[in-house]
């Protein structure tokens, strides 16, 4: 039965997915006066990750957020979520990916998928800097949930210092599990696709103009799909022997959902455009993760009403109380 009832303006999985990402006039004005700390995260190979932290006084537990593929701690899911749990009285801690939210000249190295231990170790660097032992919560959305799943994998097999300290429960909201399929769902449709295209290869060229000794982007028009355009880079910029090793590098499959030992909850839409449903129904029965698959919602969006609040801080909000 779904519990998720948008108005009718905004049912469409088109509409639902849009108005997650388009950032209005009060979202950019939060976003830019929101008083918080920038906090520049060495990871142990040395990689540099961004983040905002923004304490609040006598916080309940900290919620960690990590955007989607091409977004950022800016995107207007991000900045809507962190004003909600602000106002809860927790406090949030937003984290760019590399080569996200004009962090390009950070790393020499280029982001792909599959960085997995330089998003864990900077998790764990900022939940390491709590003073006071707070239940730490992880939120991601679409690549952002994919990279959270396997933070949570990666949690529940380590050791001693290497855990999350305080790690309560993990979110994941639309996250690919396939991303392969992901992909080839994206460039099906024709405005995604242009849409990711364009903001992939902006991002491409802001990294070649910083590193124009290591990287040299010329021939990007000549790509016309989000796939091409991932053959190219895995062959010319990744350890990775083929573009099918690079996606099974963070494909999510039985084994790894069954390696999951920290309360975990995952939200899809029936109608996402990008990530295909049925994957989600094949997730191992399992008493730490519930899957919640809803008839709408489209990618990312859940919006509940012209406030454009959302469904999935609810359902995170359950799960603190």
């Amino acid at each position: 039965m779904s519990l998720f009832k948008p108005i009718p303006f905004f049912s469409g999985p088109m509409v639902q997915s849009f108005m997650a990402s388009f950032k209005s006039k009060a979202d950019k004005s939060y976003g830019k006066n929101l008083e918080g700390e920038w906090r520049s995260v060495k990871t142990k190979k040395g990689v540099t990750l961004l983040a905002r932290v923004h304490d609040v006084p006598s916080p309940k537990g900290i919620v960690i957020l990590v955007h989607g593929w091409e977004g950022s701690i800016h995107s207007s899911y991000i900045i809507r979520t962190t004003k909600h749990f602000l106002a809860k009285d927790y406090s949030v801690y937003r984290l760019n990916l590399r080569d996200h939210g004009d962090t390009h000249h950070l790393n020499e190295g280029i982001f792909n998928g599959s960085l997995l231990e330089e998003t864990y170790d900077a998790v764990l660097e900022l939940a390491k800097s709590v003073k006071s032992k707070l239940p730490v919560y992880l939120a991601g959305f679409s690549l952002g949930g994919n990279f959270v799943l396997r933070m949570a994998g990666r949690h529940s097999v380590a050791k001693g210092d290497q855990k999350i300290p305080g790690l309560k429960h993990c979110f994941a909201f639309s996250p690919a599990l396939d991303p392969k399929r992901a992909t080839i769902k994206m460039d099906d449709h024709p405005f995604l696709r242009k849409y990711f295209l364009k903001s992939w290869k902006s991002s491409l060229e802001k990294k070649g103009q910083l590193f124009p000794h290591l990287y040299s982007f010329h021939d990007l028009d000549r790509y016309e799909s989000v796939m091409d355009l991932t053959e190219k880079m895995v062959k010319e910029f990744s350890q990775f022997r083929s573009v099918d090793e690079y996606f099974l590098s963070y494909t999510l499959n039985d084994l790894f959902f069954k390696s999951i030992k920290v309360p975990t909850t995952i939200l899809t839409s029936m109608d996402d455009p990008v990530i295909p449903w049925k994957e989600f129904t094949e997730i191992p029965t399992s008493a730490y993760i519930d899957v919640v698959i809803e008839a709408k919602g489209g990618h990312c969006g859940f919006i509940e009403d012209w406030k454009r609040s959302s469904y999935y801080w609810r359902i995170m909000e359950k799960k603190m109380g």
